[in-house]
């Protein structure tokens, strides 16, 4: 069964950034990049296989992880970098929450996050701008985000394995 969430995204794998660029667009790269490779471990996976904590006894699944996700993006761009009220959509509930009946919602809202983050990127002057919200500059949420999205993708990368039964690259 197919998740509309995740028709039409390029899964193909992306090279990583070329270290000639400015700081700011270096920056920006890597966290494209992390953010693709996070988003690549949800291809080939059912709503089910999303939704399962695949590793017992580990609580998680990669719908968590998702969850979790656009919290952070929500936390550290959208709201850190743009200001406004801090509404965190999850609570504290962000990684153990969702199931196979909100895994297109729990995706939607993702994909939507990501796009006003990248608009709260945008919208910062220099690496140096302070966000509204959180008071850090850009390049501390940025950098922050590498992270978060460089080992978020890592424990999707084995959830997807135990998910799928099989390693599938």
């Amino acid at each position: 069964m197919s998740i509309k969430a995740l028709e039409g995204i390029d899964f193909s794998a992306w090279d990583e950034p070329d270290s000639t660029d400015s700081p700011r667009l270096y920056l920006e790269r890597w966290f494209t990049y992390q953010r693709h490779e996070f988003i690549r471990k949800l291809r080939d996976l059912d709503a089910e296989q999303l939704a399962r904590w695949a590793i017992p006894p580990v609580e998680l699944s990669i719908l968590g992880l998702v969850r979790h996700m656009t919290q952070m993006e929500y936390a550290a761009l959208t709201w850190g970098l743009g200001g406004g009220e801090r509404v965190m959509a999850y609570g504290e509930d962000d990684f153990a929450g969702g199931s196979v009946g909100t895994v297109e919602a729990d995706l939607r809202s993702y994909f939507d996050e990501i796009g006003r983050a990248d608009a709260a990127i945008a919208a910062m002057g220099s690496l140096e701008s302070l966000g509204a919200g959180s008071n850090r500059p850009l390049r501390a949420a940025l950098i922050k985000m590498i992270d978060e999205y460089a080992l978020h993708a890592g424990q999707a990368h084995m959830l997807r394995f135990a998910a799928l039964g099989e390693v599938v690259r």
